[in-house]
């Protein structure tokens, strides 16, 4: 996902044609060539740390957050650094994300990488919509609470029943059976 989400970013460091801010087009200053939110995430990370909370204006950028937790665990787990690369970090995280489940800092770690998803998606308008799944009662509440996000993972889901996650086939058939239903109803 990450490596969709950097790519999704990279497309976005142009302004839309036509500025799109809302602002007036009569302006003291010219507009920056592309979204400032963009390109500061898409921009190098400083060279040393952030010692003023005024030094630091925007999110961290993309690349420095991943390369922050994968040499983390490159070094707390003897391993080769990997390129700056976001498809081999994203790997390395990866492959060691149970062993980083265990780690003390893993509340920092979630909370940073969820960030980053939060605003690249937000930014891009890639976040999945929810979208009402109309006519269709969910099999434990028997309420017209299922939606589905698309993109997602999951076919449909119920807004009350949090347990209640139906892949593509589970859903087929409670549609089936839901028509099959209603077809014995209006004989």
């Amino acid at each position: 996902m990450l490596p969709m989400l950097y790519e999704a970013l990279l497309v976005c460091r142009q302004r839309l044609q036509g500025g799109g801010d809302g602002r007036s087009s009569k302006r003291l200053h010219p507009p920056t060539p592309g979204d400032e939110r963009v390109l500061n995430l898409l921009g190098p990370a400083s060279r040393q740390a952030v010692t003023d909370a005024t030094d630091q204006i925007g999110d961290v950028p993309f690349l420095a957050v991943l390369e922050t937790w994968s040499q983390a665990v490159s070094e707390e787990r003897a391993l080769d650094h990997v390129k700056k690369n976001v498809t081999a970090m994203t790997a390395r995280l990866t492959a060691h994300l149970g062993w980083i489940c265990e780690q003390p800092w893993v509340v920092d770690f979630n909370e940073e990488i969820r960030n980053l998803v939060r605003t690249v998606e937000g930014i891009t308008m890639t976040r999945p919509r929810k979208i009402l799944l109309k006519g269709v009662r969910c099999p434990s509440c028997d309420g017209l609470t299922m939606f589905r996000y698309h993109p997602g993972d999951w076919a449909a889901e119920c807004a009350l029943c949090p347990a209640v996650k139906l892949d593509e086939r589970d859903y087929d058939a409670l549609v089936m059976s839901q028509v099959v239903g209603l077809q014995g109803v209006k004989s």
